[in-house]
Order: structure tokens, then sequence, then C-alpha cells
């Protein structure tokens, strides 16, 4: 499978999120957040800054789910990116 254009195909990382005060949220309070940390997986032939392996920042408003080889992905757009970790 290839993916094209300003597509990403990535797949969610999954956290443990924890407020300032120290309380720990649960998978339904952290899927409530508007961005999504992720690891990329495809990278369109037309995307400039993210490659393959990078960790990312997403708006999960944008994004598709789908199920690859019995694997829950997620295709966003370029421009839905906020900012790739070093």
């Amino acid at each position: 499978m290839k993916v094209l254009n300003k597509f990403l195909l990535v797949k969610k990382v999954a956290e443990q999120k924890q407020t300032s005060t120290g309380l720990l949220l649960t998978g339904a309070d952290s899927n409530d957040m508007r961005y999504h940390k992720a690891t990329v997986h495809s990278v369109g032939d037309a995307v400039l800054g993210i490659n393959f392996e990078d960790t990312i920042l997403y708006d999960k408003v944008q994004s598709h789910e789908i199920i690859l080889d019995n694997e829950r992905m997620t295709i966003i757009q370029e421009r839905d990116v906020v900012c790739v970790f070093d």
C-alpha cells in the first residue's frame, strides 16, 4: 500500500495522561482531548518535513480511522499535524 499526495498513515500512541495536580486520566478522558500523539507509518509523496517513524501530534477532528491488517490505523492530512517530536 502506498499513501498518496499530502496524506499520512499513522498509528495512535497509547498515552497515560496526568493533570498538573497528579490525577491520572482514563482512556476515555484522554480521548476527549483534541490532539493525539501518533507514530507515522507511511507518508504521501507530497508531504514535506514529516518522515516514516516520526512521532507527531495531530488534530483528531479531521482524522479518519481504518482497519489495516487487523490493526487500527488513522489517515490524516499533512495540514492536521501540529508538531513533530525530536
